[in-house]
């Protein structure tokens, strides 16, 4: 038999009832300059593409699965459940952006500590890390007094805000200790650099599996990434393929969120040069529970699988900067070795010395040498800039439409350089070539009688 409850008693359980959190921000404000009237907010496993209105005003509703960090372009926003958020920005100027709503307190704050630091390090690698020793230091030690200063001056709406706060600040200031000996060996010229004595020991007490940590805080999820990937190089050195170790060693982690970033960071190992392609992207399928990652990483897997050595090319015909264009089929007869790069890629820049040495090299041979750039279309002009400066040689085109360019997508590019290798007949050699610095690329063009 059912027993019944008091009316009374009734009402009293429903009101002390726990009022459910939604899961859900809404977001609203303008959006000035925002590229085909669009801009897009990034998280863990999150992605969100928001439309702006002539008038460049949006409202939109996110689902989000965490409260924590997330990103307009560089700009770093904290987003929670439940709490509103509006801004008003100029997508091309977004260090200037102000806040209103729930989470104003947050967000501004993230703004001035963001200038702040652009006020004390600069935001030119080259010149921070180029710093000496003692400089560096003492730069980094500034910044985290002043951002230590400006923390407890603020005042925020989010109880635990500031505590987790703290922590980041002190994650930010391990990664710039941490990176600095390989980063000034290679901005200095000095592959030998090694640090004094005196430099400080890095935190051997981080834990690299905390969930919380790793929502909150994007200097805690490069700490966990750069951990991750030494850690992985260490232990394939050791123990046999990178490839293998690499996927057993994200299964071993507790947090799924860390193992969904993994996942989409080291996708890019899904590559022709990968010999062992299929199983490590079965096992990036197995880890992650990312379905939008899941599906995007199925599509590049299939795509790679197209372009195998003896399949026809995807084709190219794009802006050549002597005038008019130029396409792959009025290469054909020739081997065509290309090279899809950009001006703002700095080891695309490194390669370009060698690519010119090899073009100069192989000039009366039946080769021709191709350089695309996916820069925007906007940097047109920086594009020829470089190209004038730097006395490139060989044939030098503008993609269409960046890296959304037809042949850069059918190729599946999602990182740069790189480099192609086409026969005379239009059909691949090998679609993820030798660089020009590698001396497997002489090799290859021995082999192949060139």
């Amino acid at each position: 038999m059912k027993k019944l409850i008091p009316f009374a008693l009734s009402l009293l359980l429903f009101s002390c009832a726990k009022e459910v959190a939604p899961e859900y921000t809404i977001i609203s404000g303008k959006m000035t300059n925002a590229e085909d009237g669009k801009f897009a907010i990034r998280g863990n496993s999150f992605q969100k593409e928001i439309s702006v209105k002539e008038d460049g005003s949006f409202t939109d509703t996110l689902q989000i699965g965490y409260n924590g960090t997330y990103e307009i372009g560089r700009q770093n926003i904290y987003l929670h459940k439940g709490k509103n958020l509006s801004f008003d920005a100029n997508f091309e100027k977004l260090n200037d952006i102000t806040f209103t709503g729930d989470l104003a307190a947050e967000n501004n704050y993230i703004a001035k500590k963001g200038k702040l630091q652009e006020e004390i390090i600069g935001s030119d690698a080259k010149t921070l890390f180029s710093l000496n020793e003692t400089n560096y230091l003492a730069k980094i030690d500034e910044l985290a007094k002043k951002r230590t200063k400006l923390l407890e001056g603020s005042t925020f709406t989010v109880s635990d805000f500031k505590d987790k706060e703290a922590k980041n600040l002190n994650y930010h200031k391990e990664y710039l200790l941490k990176i600095y000996p390989d980063y000034h060996g290679v901005f200095a010229g000095n592959e030998n650099f090694k640090v004094s004595e005196n430099y400080p020991k890095t935190n051997e007490t981080i834990d690299f599996d905390n969930g919380a940590d790793f929502d909150f805080s994007t200097p805690y999820r490069q700490l966990v990434l750069t951990h991750f990937d030494d850690e992985t190089q260490k232990e394939a050195k050791k123990s046999g393929d990178f490839h293998d170790v690499m996927i057993a060693k994200i299964k071993a982690l507790k947090n799924q969120n860390i193992k969904n970033a993994l996942a989409e960071t080291f996708s890019y190992e899904v590559s022709l040069s990968n010999q062992k392609m299929e199983p490590f992207y079965k096992g990036l399928l197995s880890i992650s529970t990312d379905e939008n990652f899941k599906k995007e990483l199925t599509e590049k897997y299939n795509k790679l699988k197209k372009l195998t050595k003896g399949n026809p090319s995807p084709k190219f015909n794009y802006e050549n900067i002597k005038g008019g264009t130029t396409s792959l089929d009025d290469l054909k007869g020739k081997f065509v070795y290309i090279d899809v790069w950009a001006t703002w890629c700095g080891p695309c820049m490194e390669e370009l010395p060698f690519m010119i040495a090899i073009e100069k090299k192989y000039h009366d041979k039946n080769i021709a040498f191709v350089s695309i750039s996916v820069d925007e279309k906007k940097d047109s002009e920086k594009w020829k800039k470089v190209v004038t400066q730097r006395e490139m040689q060989g044939i030098q085109l503008h993609a269409d439409n960046a890296f959304q360019s037809q042949f850069v997508t059918d190729y599946a590019i999602d990182g740069i350089p790189r480099f192609i290798l086409i026969d005379p007949n239009g059909n691949i050699v090998a679609g993820d070539a030798p660089r020009p610095s590698e001396e497997q690329l002489v090799k290859l063009f021995t082999e192949l009688g060139i």
